[in-house]
C-alpha cells in the first residue's frame, strides 16, 4: 500500500526517466492527447535528465 501512495504523490522533479516515460504514456491515454501541461512538464523534465547524462 505504501508503494501506491508513493507513486500517486511523487513529484515530477523526483521521478526517474523510466517513471516519467510511464507517466507520459498513462497521461496521453487518459487525457486523449499530448496538449496538457502535465505532459509538457514531464517531457521538459525528461529532456533535463537526458541532457545531464
Amino acid at each position: 500500500m505504501s508503494e501506491e501512495k508513493e507513486k500517486k504523490n511523487k513529484k515530477i522533479a523526483k521521478m526517474t526517466v523510466e517513471e516519467i516515460d510511464s507517466a507520459i504514456k498513462k497521461s496521453v491515454e487518459t487525457m486523449n492527447g499530448e496538449s496538457s501541461l502535465y505532459v509538457k512538464h514531464l517531457r521538459e523534465r525528461k529532456a533535463e535528465l537526458l541532457a545531464k547524462k
